[in-house]
């Protein structure tokens, strides 16, 4: 099971909310869809039995950091509560590259251009970032690094009238649904 690209995804996703909203030490709840946590733990279709023993064995290999995660699932889509020592780790050990600081800040202005965003892009990766012209009525854009160390998320921006809204999906994911 590939437990660590998991727990990065729930980290990546608790520092996106402490840098928008701020941080407090409370619990987190994150809503994944079935494929998308299949596609990072790399599993190929597993039984309902093997999926609930994968998501037993990831809340006991992530506990001393993350504390007792709870994880429920409805439908097709699993429901991961992050409890507030956890959501403390991350506050207090998570790795930040600044990248996601100082995009959230440029997206949030509200006259951010595209060569704004275009430019913190560039900075974090030294110029090896690919942009696509979405052909999505929901984006205008989809900007991502070439090098999916520096981040492995492909964000989709759209411009409106007097602000820019963006969706952040893992590339798989992206893949998966076909934007």
């Amino acid at each position: 099971m590939q437990y660590g690209a998991l727990e990065q995804m729930l980290i990546n996703s608790i520092k996106e909310v402490q840098i928008k909203l701020g941080y407090e030490k409370e619990p987190i709840r994150f809503y994944y869809p079935l494929h998308a946590l299949m596609n990072i733990l790399k599993i190929s279709e597993g039984s309902d039995e093997e999926i609930k023993a994968a998501m037993e064995g990831f809340k006991k290999s992530v506990k001393e950091r993350l504390g007792d995660i709870r994880i429920t699932k409805s439908q097709e889509r699993f429901c991961f509560e992050i409890p507030p020592e956890g959501v403390e780790y991350v506050y207090y050990h998570g790795k930040d590259s600044g990248f996601l600081k100082e995009f959230i800040e440029t997206v949030e202005n509200p006259h951010t251009t595209f060569e704004d965003i275009w430019k913190v892009f560039n900075k974090y990766g030294d110029g090896k970032v690919t942009c696509l012209k979405s052909q999505e009525e929901d984006f205008d854009y989809i900007i991502f690094f070439e090098d999916p160390s520096l981040d492995n998320y492909r964000y989709y921006i759209k411009f409106h009238e007097n602000h820019v809204t963006y969706h952040r999906f893992l590339s798989e994911d992206a893949a998966d649904m076909g934007i």
